[in-house]
């Protein structure tokens, strides 16, 4: 079951992504659009979506598991729609069964892995993002409320003590466990940068959207994009970051001056603009898998 588990996934979730799209009404386009800057944008999310693919198999090797870049790209692709589902787990589920399937790796530990590089990416952004909006024209107070996010989520995921602290009280509050990985800073240093590459391609890209639809954005707008998909991560009731992703970047345009009618049309266009990107990374994953040789050695 759970070797086929990512066969499953693709069908389910594309078949949530469309009625979540039909029923949120998300298909919407620019009346005008300046072709040159949008195409840059296009280019930029690709190379994000590759390095994001890609980020899978540095931190499986960081493990002391070794895959090829093409099944890398393969894992995350295919179950890149199941984001869509309701919950924020089959993504990852559907990355380790692509894994497990075809390398034998263990189920378990190829998850809790993957899970890991999603509260890897979210303290990245935040630490990128509380650097960024230091030199913004904000209020004191939100430049307060990142750095702490920041500061709280790293003794949470990098020390013992408050890890235990934070699943308790998560546990006292929902009665249930939320697993949450517990990791080493040493030991994940050389992880970092293909991270920061990829969320730095994707707010360059953001960037690049807004210049492409006349929004005279300023260069901190490059962080916007990631602050707000990792609040969409963090939104346990929105599939896909649906709905809060976009009100989170309309808030941040409006903080760089942007109108409220335009600051709004550029985050609702990004949810089409970022469903490109995620099925172009869907379908170069399924060209991949079709041209995969049926054995793949595992490289030591």
């Amino acid at each position: 079951m759970k070797k086929n588990l990512v066969s499953y996934l693709v069908y389910i979730s594309l078949v949530f992504l469309l009625i979540t799209l039909l029923r949120k009404e998300y298909i919407v386009f620019p009346e005008t659009i300046h072709v040159t800057y949008l195409g840059l944008s296009f280019i930029t999310l690709f190379l994000g979506f590759i390095f994001q693919g890609l980020s899978y198999k540095v931190l499986l090797k960081n493990h002391g598991y070794f895959i090829t870049a093409r099944d890398a790209i393969i894992s995350y692709g295919l179950p890149v729609f199941g984001r869509y589902i309701p919950g924020k787990f089959w993504v990852h589920l559907g990355r380790a069964s692509y894994i497990n399937k075809h390398y034998g790796y263990p189920f378990n530990e190829i998850t809790y892995i993957s899970l890991s590089s999603q509260f890897i990416g979210i303290w990245i952004v935040i630490l990128f993002c509380s650097v960024v909006l230091v030199m913004a024209n904000i209020s004191l107070m939100l430049k307060l409320l990142v750095l702490v996010l920041w500061v709280a989520l790293t003794l949470i995921i990098f020390t013992s003590y408050f890890h235990q602290l934070f699943s308790w009280l998560v546990f006292k509050i929902r009665k249930k466990k939320v697993q949450v990985p517990i990791l080493s800073f040493r030991e994940n240093l050389r992880v970092f940068p293909v991270f920061i590459l990829f969320w730095g391609l994707y707010g360059v890209s953001f960037y690049l959207l807004s210049l492409s639809m006349y929004a005279q954005v300023s260069p901190l707008t490059i962080s916007f994009f990631p602050l707000s998909a990792v609040i969409g991560i963090a939104a346990l009731f929105a599939p896909g970051g649906l709905g809060a992703r976009e009100a989170v970047l309309t808030g941040l345009l409006k903080l760089d001056s942007i109108g409220l009618v335009l600051a709004t049309s550029i985050s609702v266009f990004s949810r089409v603009w970022f469903l490109v990107g995620e099925s172009f990374i869907f379908a170069l994953a399924m060209i991949l898998k079709v041209l995969r040789k049926p054995k793949t050695p595992i490289a030591r």
